[in-house]
Parts: C-alpha cells; structure tokens; sequence
C-alpha cells in the first residue's frame, strides 16, 4: 500500500500524540533506514546476501530505544546511521569526563545527565566510566617517560582523605618536567600517607624504572633530607632548593616592621637578574647580611649560621635569563593551586584513587593547553642539556 504524503504525515502524527510515540516513529524510521541501506549495499556486494538482524540500543527521547541492525553473511556491512550514534556516544563520554575532571561526583554527572538526555545514563554507567578513567589515567601516570628533562620540580601536595574510618591529611608527591624541547609535563603523581626524604627515593627509583637516566636540575623546597636523596639516585645532579620558601623562614624571626627591611636585604643577596653576580658574591654578601641583623635578632643569626646556603644558590650557576625560573617552585605550584580549586569541589575524598584521578585530570588538561607551549628563555643555557651519555651515577 503506498500512503501520499499527507496520509503518511497523518499517520505519524496519530503516533507522535502517545506516549513515547516519538520514541517508536524513531525506531520504525531508524530501522526501516538501514534495512533499506543494507538492500541497497546487497546489490553492489556480489555472492552476499542478508543474514537477519542483532540488536542495538542507542539514545532517544529520554531513554534507549532498540534497534535492528541488519547483518549479512559477509560481515561486511554497516549502517551509516550507527556509526552517528557511535560518535554520539564518544561526545557524551568526553563531556562526562571533563565534568568528573572538574570535581563533579558521579552522582552530579549522573543527574547532569538526565536533566539534559533522559534516563540514559544510570549511576552504575557513570561509575562504570569512571572506571575506564581510572584505568585510562593510571596507564597514563606509568607512561614512560623521556631519558633526559632540564629540570625538575618537586613538591608535595597535602589532601584531606579518608583511611581507616577517619579523613586525615595524605601527601600526594608531585614532579613536574621540563623536556628537551622546552615544554612542560607532569612527570610522576604518587600517594604516600607523609612527604618524606625516603618517600622522594622510592619516587625516583619508579622514575629511573620509566626510563628517566638524568635531569639538568632539581628545584625543591627545604624538605630535610631531600638533598641526600637527589644525590643518592641522581647523583651529580644540581639542587635548587626554593628561595621564596627561605624567605618565609626568615620573616618568621623579625618583628612585623622589620619584615619589608628583612625582604630587601635578602633581594639584595639573590639579585638574579645581574648577569656578572656569582655564588661566590653571593655567599660574601650573606655573610654582611648575618652581621647586620645580629644585633636585631640572635635567632635569625642562629637561623643563618646553621642553614647550608649552597643549595640556595645554584641558580647563579645557569644563564641570567632563566634564573627566575630556577630558584623558586613556583611552577609546581601553581599546578598544585589547580589542584586544589579542583579537590575544593570535592571537600573529603574516599580514596587516594579519587585524589589521583582529580589530580590526573588538572594534569592532562595541563599538558593540552597551557603546558605544550615551549619556555624558549631555556635556549639560552647548554649546562642543562642532555647528560644522559655520560650516565649519571646513583643506585
């Protein structure tokens, strides 16, 4: 019976007004298509013929419908309105990722989603993709790395999780990189329960065991300890502990109307940006420096006379035009400030799992955008290229 096109716009119309009616005239309009695509391909494919039909669902009116996707004997056919739906599939994937990756829970992606699709996505399906990034962010934290990077910088990351009944702070250690082609990336995301000397060992080892052999540089903050671990495993390797972390102590020994005087000596001492300053001026002018503030405060000279200053100064080794850029941790921290806007979203966590892929995600996004742009300023110094073939030391 063939219907004019009124007569069949009449019968739809009768369909549309029930319930889930627009549901069932996708269906019939989505089946009847690709049984007449595959009617069409079975002309064209010589020797092959229909093989019935298997079932499919994919996204309607605020819930699945069903479809029959027709088969043939040579398994060579595939609708086209599929592979649509397919991409349909990945987009929504996509945006649940970077929901999640924004500190949204399941449950919030969960609701997110049927406000704007339906039922489609239960909690069990988006906790099931979260899943995959779990697994998909795990295989990218033990990627392997490249054999040499310029510099890098380390810190730990404090989040309030939950073990053993009770949410307790966790460190979370961090290593960002600086690679040979003067981009950045994040190097290594690992949980262990307190930030420890021996907790940065066992990191480098995993990161020897990636592939990593040396590093031009290690930027750090004044971790005891840390400066025997680094020789330990990277041995030779340059320290750069973090100035703005001296400062702070220092500041923490004088009356608050001495602070901005205290601040401008210790500005004095590091002048990074003059070229002809050296470690050895440097180390001269500390020592004026403890001279002066003895009579003002007899902890801060304590304070001076026992900190080993070397560490603080290795910057004055490399090019003027990135010494700004080596004696702070500035970088990783603010990485670590986008963490923390992220896990804020969150409040407590559950698990370190939770925490590693929330950190993961600032991560990747990190290395998509922000990151994959290179710091040419590190052009200008060949002390940080790479050592690789000279093997540095270290167990």
């Amino acid at each position: 019976m063939n219907l004019t096109k009124k007569q069949t716009e009449e019968v739809l119309s009768n369909f549309l007004v029930q319930k889930d009616g627009l549901n069932e005239v996708l269906q019939m309009m989505l089946n009847s298509m690709m049984h007449c695509e595959r009617k069409e391909f079975l002309i064209e494919s010589e020797g092959n013929k229909g093989n019935g039909y298997r079932q499919s669902n994919v996204f309607g009116y605020g819930h699945q419908i069903e479809l029959r996707v027709p088969r043939d004997r040579q398994s060579e056919f595939m609708p086209t309105i599929l592979a649509l739906f397919r991409e349909q599939e990945t987009y929504l994937k996509e945006v649940s990722f970077q929901m999640y990756s924004k500190g949204l829970t399941t449950r919030d992606i969960s609701e997110v989603m049927e406000t704007i699709y339906g039922t489609h996505y239960s909690k069990s399906k988006i906790s099931n993709i979260s899943q995959g990034f779990y697994e998909q962010m795990e295989a990218w934290r033990n990627r392997e790395l490249d054999e040499h990077y310029l510099a890098f910088y380390i810190d730990g990351l404090q989040v309030k999780l939950k073990r053993d009944g009770k949410y307790k702070n966790e460190c979370f250690y961090i290593i960002l990189g600086l690679k040979e082609d003067y981009t950045r990336e994040i190097v290594s995301i690992v949980n262990f329960p307190t930030e420890s000397s021996q907790g940065w060992r066992l990191i480098f080892d995993d990161i020897k065991e990636r592939g990593v052999k040396s590093i031009g540089i290690i930027v750090s903050d004044g971790l005891t300890g840390i400066d025997t671990a680094i020789a330990e495993k990277f041995n030779g390797t340059p320290h750069q502990r973090c100035i703005v972390h001296l400062q702070r102590n220092l500041s923490t020994f004088v009356r608050k109307e001495n602070k901005e005087e205290l601040a401008e000596d210790v500005r004095a001492i590091l002048n990074p940006d003059d070229p002809t300053y050296t470690k050895e001026k440097a180390l001269n002018n500390l020592v004026d420096f403890a001279e002066k503030w003895k009579t003002k405060s007899k902890a801060l000279t304590k304070y001076i006379n026992n900190l080993e200053w070397e560490p603080f100064f290795t910057y004055l080794d490399f090019a003027v035009q990135i010494r700004r850029m080596l004696y702070t941790t500035n970088w990783i921290e603010r990485f670590n400030k986008s963490c923390r806007r992220t896990l804020k979203v969150r409040g407590a966590f559950p698990n370190e799992e939770s925490v590693l892929a929330l950190i993961t995600s600032v991560a990747l996004d990190k290395t998509n955008k922000k990151y994959k742009y290179p710091i040419y300023n590190f052009k200008f110094e060949t002390k940080l290229s790479n050592k690789s073939k000279k093997m540095q030391g270290g167990n």
